[in-house]
């Protein structure tokens, strides 16, 4: 029987184990019985889903997640499951470390260009070390860039409801301004819903050296409350809503805690946004899979030594859900994919029967499948074109074969019937054609 190359329609692949568990706990349309973990045949620990598309069709999804974190581990786990599972698409959400004063914590990034930001030349001259960066890009279609730039514009008031406030940013300010106002912080009434985390925002306080030992502001500190109080005389600074971007976003082979990161990255890559340790594999392996590869990240901090982990879980669900949702609407992006829309589910006006179509369509995706099962109901190859949406090769073949060419409706139905004797699509058919 002839079937499709591919045996799902995407490939996520996590590269932490938190991320695939905020991936599971999307649920927005999917299909009974929901989530079904199990092994695949190699032994990686694997869940998969069917979801409803936009387009009204199910979209198939296998994750996993990576044994660690970098582009070897990453590149590897691709590769090997793609192999034992061939995939129309690979994907990844997750974490990322995010280009302070471009996004917030907690925004979603999809990202329209990948690539490393450590290949390249390091050269000594006179005892200074230099780079000279070698940016090779995988970049998704702008199709799907277009889809991501739609999806971005999308609301999902539950998952906002549910981002960490207040950041620990603002409690910082918060401190400060009590203090510069001679108040005793730990007497203010509104102390635990200002400063929840008082333990954690004291340690990154004296961090920054803004304070000493018994919450005296140090001089830096007087600096830094007196631009906030200029800044903003009325109060705190205002929070950023929730916002989803496309933008790059940059591979490199270590954890950065380097608050010039963002800066040096911008002289090669003016618009860059996020930073991580394995999305520049994907795009290397979908480039000679020829697959399309979808990355979406969120922020889970700025590259910064000051990381707020309350938004880790925030960023992992967050990234999860926008990736669903951007798939479910693309599903016609996707190699091979025949898309069923309400007007193909009734017969057109010429007659053909989009029932069959629509079957044959899934049975021969791929040009070249059409080609041989033409070529097998007793027709020349040079007879089928080379159309990308297969649900129109079969239409232009199947009016072919009703009006006069070598190969006959029942001749087409016989070949296709060998291949799929059990389908009771071909079969009513072929009955009426016999």
């Amino acid at each position: 029987m002839v079937t499709s190359p591919f045996a799902v329609d995407v490939l996520i692949v996590c590269a932490l184990f938190d991320e695939y568990q905020a991936l599971l706990d999307v649920t927005e349309d999917i299909v009974e019985p929901g989530w079904v973990e199990g092994t695949s045949r190699s032994g990686w620990l694997t869940a998969s889903a069917t979801f409803q598309g936009t387009h009204g069709q199910p979209i198939h999804i296998f994750a996993t997640f990576a044994s660690g974190m970098g582009r070897e581990i990453a590149l590897a786990t691709v590769m090997e499951l793609l192999n034992e599972h061939p995939a129309r698409c690979v994907a990844m959400s997750g974490i990322c470390a995010g280009r302070r004063g471009k996004v917030s914590l907690g925004d979603v990034i999809f990202a329209d260009r990948l690539y490393s930001y450590d290949a390249g030349k390091v050269t000594v001259e006179d005892g200074v070390t230099k780079f000279e960066g070698d940016v090779l890009q995988f970049n998704p279609s702008r199709h799907w860039v277009q889809r991501m730039i739609a999806v971005s514009n999308s609301t999902h008031p539950s998952l906002v409801n549910t981002r960490p406030e207040p950041t620990h940013e603002q409690q910082e300010e918060w401190v400060l301004r009590r203090l510069i106002d001679g108040e005793n912080p730990l007497q203010a009434p509104d102390l635990k819903t200002a400063c929840p985390d008082w333990p954690d925002i004291v340690h990154r306080l004296s961090r920054r050296k803004w304070i000493e030992k018994g919450l005296t502001l140090t001089d830096d500190g007087r600096v830094r409350a007196d631009e906030l109080r200029l800044s903003y005389p009325d109060g705190p600074a205002p929070g950023k809503p929730f916002a989803v971007h496309v933008g790059p976003i940059a591979t490199g082979a270590s954890v950065v805690e380097d608050a010039g990161i963002f800066p040096r990255l911008a002289q090669s890559m003016r618009k860059v946004l996020g930073i991580d340790m394995e999305a520049s594999a994907l795009g290397a392996a979908g480039h000679f899979r020829d697959v399309p590869v979808v990355v979406v990240k969120a922020v889970s901090d700025f590259g910064d030594p000051f990381k707020d982990d309350r938004f880790r879980n925030f960023a992992a669900r967050a990234s999860a859900e926008y990736l669903v949702r951007l798939l479910k609407m693309s599903m016609d992006l996707l190699p091979g994919k025949t898309i069923l829309n309400s007007s193909a589910k009734s017969p057109a006006a010429s007659g053909v029967p989009m029932e069959l179509i629509d079957t044959l369509a899934e049975l021969y995706p791929e040009s070249g499948q059409a080609r041989a099962v033409w070529e097998r109901a007793g027709g020349k190859g040079s007879e089928v074109e080379n159309v990308s949406r297969p649900q129109d090769l079969w239409q232009r073949l199947w009016l072919r074969s009703t009006r006069g060419a070598s190969v006959r409706p029942g001749m087409l139905l016989q070949a296709a019937a060998t291949d799929a004797p059990f389908n009771e699509v071909i079969q009513k058919h072929l009955a009426n054609w016999s």
